[in-house]
């Protein structure tokens, strides 16, 4: 099995904490080109992103309809142990989810991590209310096919539910050629079947959300961030993907005083 990873690298040590960026479902590693990733090498942090198993260009064993979070997470740790020195996770969505997963037993490298509009601990049952009242024959369609793309391969809904209203037609146009079907039983275990049971966070860990996120709902990224002792960062009128979205520099800038507050 092979595993997507790109990533740039600087020529000496910049005494900075490598960045690896964990895409959410449906997307891999292209999702971080540009924007993240070139604010971060620029600022002088070695950045890597892969594209999880069965996604972008990555290989996976068995089919990805059944793929585990937990092969997530093996993923996530084949990629940290290959980096020397300290690293930072940084995780949208369903990476999130898997970055809370993998906190149970990180490396000992691993330094703090920061969570984008992350699949909340408590699981994704906000989320089944909305679209069975607002999608339900797409909804069903999905249940019955196991499948995402019914809900996600429509630029309207997909505007609705991922990005802001004035997100560019071709950007959008782009994002969809490039979503793809997303694990089944991974979608299950983020609304029950699999959640993190952290007591105790190993590293510093930084929250964020988005004010009008249709699939991760402020009151959700809020109870998380409670639920570990921490308090959510909501980025005003942001939407699902907010590091694509117009305003990403000022959320990438709350970052860098996460991981260098000096």
């Amino acid at each position: 099995m092979s595993l997507e990873l790109i990533s740039k690298q600087h020529e000496t040590n910049t005494g900075k904490p490598s960045i690896v960026f964990i895409h959410g479902a449906c997307m891999g590693a292209w999702v971080w080109k540009g924007n993240f990733f070139d604010y971060f090498y620029a600022a002088g942090h070695d950045v890597y992103a892969l594209s999880l198993s069965h996604h972008s260009k990555s290989k996976g064993e068995g089919k990805l309809k059944w793929t585990s979070i937990t092969t997530y997470v093996k993923d996530l740790g084949k990629v940290v142990d290959q980096i020397e020195g300290p690293v930072l996770l940084i995780g949208h969505s369903m990476g999130g989810f898997t970055i809370q997963h993998y906190l149970k037993h990180p490396a000992k490298h691993v330094i703090g991590t920061v969570l984008l509009c992350s699949a909340p601990s408590h699981g994704l049952w906000q989320l089944i209310g909305k679209l069975m009242l607002h999608y339900p024959i797409q909804f069903v369609q999905s249940l019955i096919q196991m499948s995402w793309l019914p809900v996600i391969k429509n630029k309207k809904r997909l505007q609705r539910v991922m990005f802001r209203a004035d997100f560019p037609v071709q950007k959008m146009n782009d994002v969809v050629v490039s979503l793809q079907d997303e694990s089944f039983l991974a979608f299950l275990e983020m609304v029950f079947l699999r959640l993190p049971n952290l007591k105790k966070l190993p590293v510093p860990v930084h929250i964020i959300g988005a004010e009008k996120d249709y699939l991760i709902s402020v009151n959700d990224t809020k109870r998380m961030a409670k639920r570990y002792g921490l308090e959510a960062q909501i980025v005003k009128d942001a939407s699902h993907c907010l590091m694509l979205e117009t305003g990403w520099e000022n959320v990438a800038d709350s970052i860098k005083k996460f991981v260098d507050p000096r």
